[in-house]
């Protein structure tokens, strides 16, 4: 597999199991690649594959400097980058396919509730059950996808989507 490398970076990888124990590595300096299966950070020795069908979320946790932190199961990595706005593309660019997992019914989930015109972010991350960040990106993707208006109510296209039935595999 061919990866290209994409940016300098500094990563910490932070591991949680499920007795509640993280295991904090310290940051380091290296590279971020990409392929076709997903993306890889190294340190010039060991080389960390995360791939893109695994990545839960990706947010913003700082903006000076600008800090990402990836998550898939167990894992919590945080990266930094020389040049932000190459982070922030790539966040950017990853964003549909986690969404695309779970994020179709997640994003029907936040047009109902607001169909019942609940807006408040935080309650909505609760009742979504996911984090204030992914409340903000389904929220953009939804305004983007034209199913919500600048007011934050449901268009016509939003109120079809919530609308269509279910469909059922099997």
């Amino acid at each position: 597999m061919k990866a290209h490398k994409y940016e300098n970076v500094e990563f910490v990888i932070n591991h949680s199991g499920e007795d509640g124990i993280k295991l904090s590595l310290v940051w380091r300096k290296g590279g971020l690649y990409l392929s076709l299966s997903g993306l890889f950070l190294t340190d010039g020795s060991t080389w960390y594959e995360l791939p893109v069908k695994d990545l839960e979320n990706i947010t913003v946790v700082s903006d000076e400097p600008l800090k990402l932190r990836l998550k898939i199961p167990s894992l919590d990595i945080m990266v930094s980058g020389q040049r932000a706005e190459r982070l922030l593309a790539l966040r950017h660019f990853l964003l549909p396919s986690i969404s695309a997992e779970g994020g179709s019914d997640k994003l029907k989930s936040l047009l109902r509730f607001r169909a019942l015109d609940i807006v408040d972010p935080e309650l909505l991350s609760k009742l979504l059950n996911v984090d204030a960040q992914n409340v903000e990106d389904l929220t953009k993707i939804a305004r983007e996808k034209n199913l919500i208006n600048s007011k934050g109510g449901l268009t016509k296209a939003g109120e079809a989507m919530i609308a269509a039935p279910e469909k059922k595999e099997g």
